[in-house]
């Protein structure tokens, strides 16, 4: 701490450190830039040897998320995924003869077997209808420099979209063609499926078996991988780190702080007369919803009522906020609402205000008499209910969308014409009818609100506790002996990052959680090793620091085959279970299920149905082991201990039931045959990128 408050008053020099060090990367930026283009390294990865080049990565980024505010980190993987993709696709079907010609792209873009790239693109959501003008436009003026060059962008990635998609199509229908059932596979498939069985169980699980009990040996781990080669087998470099997470609460002089600031508002929040400009203002919230008590929280549900109207109630905490309420108006609320509209679709600021000029017109005709609601509700309104008259029935509180829903039920009134904008379009809708039951009244709320969240003095407190704690301990195992004087603190641990992985542990994905993987697979980042930075992940809505982490680099698994010190430290707790079953096995054999359920003091169970072609059961997961030996089983045999995935179990076959082979084995057949070919689409791409030889380096890019 003495160090950091030394830091704090000679912050001058500190900036000018910076300043310094800044310039210094700036250069290093410009020199490593200059390198990079020069010693071709724009490769982002290669693909059986053929390089994916860094800019077209970035071209797709921008042409498929220009605006991007989402996982970016998500999206970039999705287009790694395409990039990918299409470069295999490109080598299978030129040496299958596969290709998209001329004619077929014309009719994939603009005839009638549009792509369902296009589809996805190019249809209205709202009408589920193709916005074949748009396309018609784009057709016409395709190569004429009279498209925006945005549009002339996007559409020639999504050609290269829509020949990667057709191509895996047709790959994908080559090997359906291929798909054979004899028929004694049918046979077998079907009694299979068609034999059943009930049996009793009892399982014994592993912590009947203190880990104490337990001492495992290198054969032990052998055996493990030997039975396990799947398992210890990996296509990429591993790396396990573990953290320690320093979370940022706020602290009762927080509360204070935050209690006093909505305080300080709460007289002219009474006294305003322009109720929503104050609350636009003062960042709080109000709308036309008249609330029921049961809308409401407990904190003013049994107040606000009694409450005269202009009263402001509060300050009350409502989760992680204080919050200022003030009663603006009460009235009795229907249960039910029937009504009509005249729906005009508009989606753009013109055609929005083009609908609204017309249902304006509409609106004055029908009020002045000229005109009846439903007829023209029959011949204009644009959607399903027009020939009803523009009738929608009944409807109760909160069925239809917000906008629309508010004129029904609170700001509109019976024989009244409104207008109004949703996300459908825009509507004129008269209110024909109204039910109260049970005059429930409702009350109309302006609320102002005030997060309580951590102040920069507690946020800067618990860094400088997080840097203090990090620059004392420099390796993994002073971390550990400092956490045990530390109970606040845990060591947690995120397993399985690969270089571009970019889901950090409980933590998620984003920045951050990319910088800790980054600097996991830093060349110079050694086992043991604690991060030389402290790690700021950002609350995302309010905006302030909600938790510093400390990393440490705890392992590094190569690709290819564990080697045996690598499986101790990542399979133990596998090894732990076998050998703990194996241990529970000893005990179990030689006894009926009867006295193991006694001794272990478990429960005996049934199991009705289980088919034979199943592997998972119901409350137990996958199970296949069992469920193999129990159907090798007839009438009242009993088999065990059979060491599972959760235990050791006994069992007895209380009731065997054989398949009936159907005559109409030819039907059997065509089925699992149409069963298989539904999986190609979905594992064909997986299996031609297992077989590939694929390189990525998007690590040393982002």
């Amino acid at each position: 701490m003495a160090l950091i408050s030394k830091i704090r008053k000679h912050s001058w020099l500190l900036i000018l450190m910076l300043a310094l060090g800044l310039g210094g990367f700036v250069a290093m930026d410009m020199v490593g830039a200059a390198s990079k283009a020069s010693g071709n390294q724009f490769t982002i990865g290669q693909v059986n040897g053929e390089k994916l080049d860094w800019n077209e990565f970035q071209r797709a980024e921008r042409i498929l998320y220009p605006n991007a505010t989402g996982d970016v980190y998500g999206q970039r993987n999705y287009i790694w995924n395409y990039m990918v993709e299409e470069q295999l696709l490109k080598e299978e079907s030129e040496a299958l003869g596969l290709h998209v010609g001329p004619e077929e792209m014309e009719e994939l873009q603009f005839g009638q077997r549009l792509s369902p790239i296009i589809q996805r693109n190019f249809r209205d959501p709202n009408t589920g209808q193709m916005d074949r003008a748009t396309l018609d436009q784009i057709k016409a003026n395709l190569g004429t420099g009279k498209l925006q060059p945005q549009l002339e962008e996007f559409w020639k990635f999504q050609t290269g979209e829509i020949i990667k998609d057709r191509l895996q199509n047709k790959l994908a229908t080559l090997v359906k063609k291929t798909i054979y059932t004899p028929t004694w596979m049918a046979q077998q498939l079907q009694a299979e499926q068609g034999s059943s069985l009930d049996f009793l169980y009892a399982v014994v699980p592993f912590d009947k078996v203190a880990d104490a009990d337990v001492k495992l040996t290198d054969d032990d781990y052998k055996a493990w991988m030997k039975d396990n080669e799947g398992a210890i087998k990996r296509k990429e470099e591993m790396r396990t780190v573990d953290f320690v997470v320093f979370n940022v609460t706020p602290t009762p002089e927080d509360s204070v702080i935050v209690r006093e600031a909505i305080t300080e508002r709460i007289e002219a929040f009474r006294t305003t007369d322009n109720d929503s400009q104050f609350v636009e203002n003062n960042y709080g919230v109000l709308d036309a919803t008249y609330f029921k008590k049961a809308d409401l929280v407990e904190a003013i549900a049994d107040t606000v009522f009694d409450l005269p109207i202009g009263t402001v109630y509060g300050p009350y905490i409502d989760g992680v906020a204080y919050k200022a309420v003030k009663v603006l108006d009460k009235k009795v609320i229907p249960d039910s609402v029937d009504s009509r509209h005249i729906l005009i679709r508009a989606e753009t600021a013109d055609a929005i205000l083009a609908a609204t000029k017309t249902l304006d017109s509409l609106k004055t005709i029908i009020e002045a008499g000229a005109g009846r609601f439903d007829s023209l509700a029959m011949r204009l309104s644009q959607d399903g209910s027009g020939p009803k008259g523009g009738g929608l029935g009944w409807s109760a509180n909160g069925r239809m969308v917000k906008p629309f829903n508010d004129v029904l039920f609170y700001t509109g009134a019976p024989g009244e014409l409104n207008i109004v904008t949703t996300q459908f379009g825009v509507h004129l809708i008269e209110i024909t009818g109204r039910k109260y039951l049970d005059n429930a009244q409702g009350v109309k709320l302006a609320y102002l609100s005030e997060p309580i969240v951590p102040s920069e003095e507690t946020q800067a407190a618990i860094y400088d506790d997080a840097l203090e704690f990090s620059g004392q301990n420099r390796n993994l195992d002073e971390l550990k002996v400092a956490l045990e004087k530390k109970p606040e603190l845990t060591l947690e641990t995120a397993q399985g990052l690969t270089a571009n992985a970019y889901q950090f542990s409980t933590l998620g994905s984003g920045g951050t959680s990319r910088d800790i993987i980054r600097w996991a697979f830093e060349p110079g980042t050694k086992v043991g090793m604690v991060a030389p930075e402290v790690f700021v992940y950002d609350e995302p809505t309010l905006f302030y620091n909600a938790r510093y982490v400390v990393p440490v680099l705890r392992t590094i698994v190569k690709a290819g085959v564990s080697t045996l010190a690598e499986a101790k430290e990542a399979f133990t707790a596998q090894v732990t279970a076998k050998k703990k079953g194996e241990i529970l096995a000893g005990k179990m054999t030689g006894k009926d299920m009867n006295s193991v359920a006694s001794e272990f003091g478990v429960a005996i169970d049934t199991f009705n149905n289980v088919n034979f072609n199943m592997s998972y059961l119901q409350g137990l997961g996958n199970e296949s082991t069992l469920i193999g030996k129990v159907t090798a089983l007839n009438n009242g045999e009993t088999a065990g201990p059979i060491i599972g995935v959760n235990g050791v179990y006994m069992i007895k076959v209380l009731n065997r039931t054989e398949a009936s082979i159907s005559t109409d084995i030819a039907s059997f057949r065509r089925q699992v045959s149409m069963t298989a070919r539904g999986s190609v689409d979905s594992r064909l791409m997986e299996a031609i990128k297992n077989s590939a030889e694929i390189k990525d380096n998007r690590y040393t890019f982002y």
